[in-house]
């Protein structure tokens, strides 16, 4: 398991607003799941989270399962929102052993990242900080002069056009801080109540009508000239995960 976590004594609820803390940040990691043992890791996580995350004495965890994406099949751990001060803190031998006891049998901790959310390029009127059902899409930046800063210009156009609108979604937009290869740069995660969502066409996660509401800031054709090429000129490895909160 992760081996420095969590502070003390951070008040955190559901979809409440954060306080206290000038950043939101997320410990994440992969539970890459051995065969058969979906019942067994749930259990087991559920039951670490229960006495060591559970948001009342310590920064809250949390459980997704990964519907699609190269990691289709797998779990999604979380932590947080938590400070890089927290990892100062060393784990106590049984917070380590109650991991080693209830989760690492039936799944392998991987790919452990850790990220910070851009306020100035996300939306999110209501101030959440995480989500039951959300979609993950993730962006690795090409390496080179311009190609960041054409990312960032293209996000924000959008988050523009999100707060002229007074878009009734959240799209909540986080950096990792640690950037690696095979990792990506950032992810934007947009949490929705049904799958009926990605019914019809339009940009995915996106409100149905976003693409006309840009083109009315931007122009006709801006769409795909500010945002898909953009995307496509300056970042690889994209992919779109949907996760589920096993609860």
């Amino acid at each position: 398991m992760i081996k420095r976590i969590l502070g003390i004594l951070i008040p955190l609820m559901i979809c409440a607003t954060l306080v206290g803390q000038d950043y939101v940040m997320f410990q994440t990691s992969t539970l890459k799941l051995r065969a058969g043992q979906n019942a067994s890791l749930q259990a087991g996580v559920k039951k670490h989270n229960d006495k060591y995350h559970n948001g009342k004495d310590s920064p809250k965890a949390y459980l997704w399962y990964i519907n699609t994406g190269p990691n289709s099949g797998n779990y999604s751990w979380a932590v947080g929102p938590t400070k890089f001060s927290d990892m100062d803190q060393s784990l106590p031998n049984d917070h380590v052993k109650d991991w080693e006891k209830n989760v690492s049998p039936y799944a392998d901790e991987i790919d452990v990242i850790y990220i910070v959310r851009d306020e100035e390029l996300t939306y999110n009127p209501k101030n959440e900080t995480v989500g039951e059902n959300i979609l993950a899409k993730r962006y690795t930046v090409k390496q080179g002069s311009g190609h960041l800063a054409a990312v960032e210009e293209a996000f924000g156009s959008i988050t523009k056009v999100l707060r002229k609108t007074d878009a009734k979604i959240a799209r909540r937009i986080y950096r990792n801080k640690f950037r690696n290869n095979g990792q990506f740069d950032f992810q934007l995660v947009y949490p929705f109540k049904s799958w009926t969502r990605f019914e019809g066409s339009g940009a995915l996660g996106l409100p149905k009508e976003f693409r006309a509401d840009y083109e009315k800031s931007y122009g006709k054709g801006s769409f795909e000239k500010k945002v898909i090429k953009v995307l496509a000129d300056h970042t690889f490895n994209r992919t779109q995960e949907v996760l589920t909160m096993v609860k």
